[in-house]
């Protein structure tokens, strides 16, 4: 407890003890802390960036169920019928109206009628591609229809990474929504 006298003295700008003793935490302290922090930090941060960063084949999984809920929803909005327009040779995405320019006819990746444009990692292969229970591995493009009722073609797509995951993506015929199915 700081005496009558030492407020006197601390009121006239004297020092005292028991002003020393209130005093904060000095550099070194300060230092030492943020220098723990700092290791801390160091040894979580490849943990949590790992965690926020999604790999190249959940991605892919999600920029194909990504374009499947663009195309439901701008057919149900606008009454016409989008396409998701599937190539399996390079894995590039688009979404378009059904009417739209092919990737064939157009120069770019991407016509400019689309509405939703995505590429596959390299890490990311396509194993399988059926629309309307038809093969189209071969095809240069696979078209998915989305019409304004809310249905479908059917679909089914087989996504296999290079560590030999494989997810399996299909489209509900009579609701449009699509669903995913880890495989191995």
């Amino acid at each position: 407890m700081i005496s009558t006298n030492d407020k006197r003295q601390y009121q006239r700008g004297g020092r005292t003890n028991a002003l020393r003793a209130c005093r904060a935490f000095t550099l070194i302290e300060i230092m030492l802390v943020v220098g723990i922090l700092a290791i801390v930090m160091t040894m979580g941060l490849p943990a949590i960036y790992r965690s926020l960063k999604l790999d190249s084949f959940r991605q892919g999984t999600s920029d194909v169920g990504e374009a499947c809920r663009h195309a439901r929803e701008r057919a149900i909005l606008q009454g016409s019928t989008m396409a998701v327009v599937i190539r399996a040779e390079d894995g590039q995405i688009n979404v378009q109206p059904a009417g739209g320019v092919a990737f064939a006819e157009s120069n770019a990746p991407a016509s400019s009628s689309s509405i939703f444009t995505a590429r596959l990692g390299k890490e990311v292969g396509i194993a399988m591609l059926d629309v309307n229970l038809m093969d189209q591995m071969q095809a240069p493009e696979a078209r998915v229809r989305f019409f304004p009722n809310g249905t479908c073609d059917e679909f089914t797509l087989v996504l296999q990474s290079e560590k030999g995951e494989m997810r399996k993506i299909t489209l509900e015929a009579t609701t449009g929504l699509w669903d995913v199915e880890v495989l191995r």
